[in-house]
């Protein structure tokens, strides 16, 4: 009697080892290469498709580019990093630049046998490149160094067609800053204001800023 040569299908996967495949994989997945994993064919793809619905909707998963699903707090390849402190070891630890989830970001150490590391000192911003080495932990290469931006912004509050701008009264500054009149602190267009860059992506271009101390009119400045 001949052997079936065809091996067993294999189970449909439950959710947990589909989280567990995202997880360990290096990179961002489709549902292609998760249904070559667990060999899904035929009709099964609908249902994989399904559950990825479910565990997106979950929070478990979050969709990445090119229909890619990936863990929540996955980095990029390439990101803006601010060096956030040295570890007991004596490694420089690095944060994204940009974070906006509730959840802490992953551990990130800078490689160390790059040339600039030596350069670098906590509160320095760099741009670099990023490799996952397992869930929450990542390996940075700096690029390069990345000016600093100040922290605080004296200029004149003015109001346009665009809404409320901070202008720097430093020549040196190259653009100006947004500033909502709820971050205002009742200041009138054309007061000289003391503000603090908020945090985040920029908007058009334009970092928002907050004002922390009214100074008056230029006029009435002594």
């Amino acid at each position: 009697m001949a052997r079936d040569s065809k091996p067993d299908p294999r189970p449909f996967p439950s959710k947990a080892e589909v989280i567990a495949f995202v997880q360990d994989s290096p990179a961002p997945v489709g549902k292609r290469e998760i249904a070559r994993a667990f060999r899904i064919k035929g009709g099964d793809r609908i249902q994989l498709k399904a559950l990825l619905r479910e565990l997106k909707q979950e929070g478990v998963l979050e969709r990445g580019q090119r229909r890619k699903v990936r863990p929540p707090g996955y980095l990029p390849s390439v990101a803006v990093l601010e060096i956030s402190g040295i570890d007991e070891d004596g490694e420089l630890l690095a944060r994204p630049a940009v974070w906006d989830q509730d959840k802490a970001p992953p551990t990130i150490y800078l490689a160390p046998e790059t040339r600039s590391r030596a350069a670098l000192a906590p509160g320095d911003r760099v741009l670099a490149k990023l490799r996952r080495i397992e869930d929450q932990l990542y390996e940075a290469r700096p690029i390069r160094k990345i000016a600093k931006l100040p922290s605080r912004v004296l200029g004149i509050y003015e109001i346009g067609e665009a809404g409320g701008r901070l202008r720097p009264t430093d020549k040196r500054a190259k653009r100006d800053y947004i500033l909502h009149a709820r971050d205002a602190m009742g200041a009138e267009p054309g007061e000289l204001v003391l503000a603090e860059v908020r945090q985040g992506r920029p908007r058009l271009g334009l970092r928002e800023v907050r004002v922390t101390e009214r100074l008056g009119a230029l006029g009435d400045t002594h």
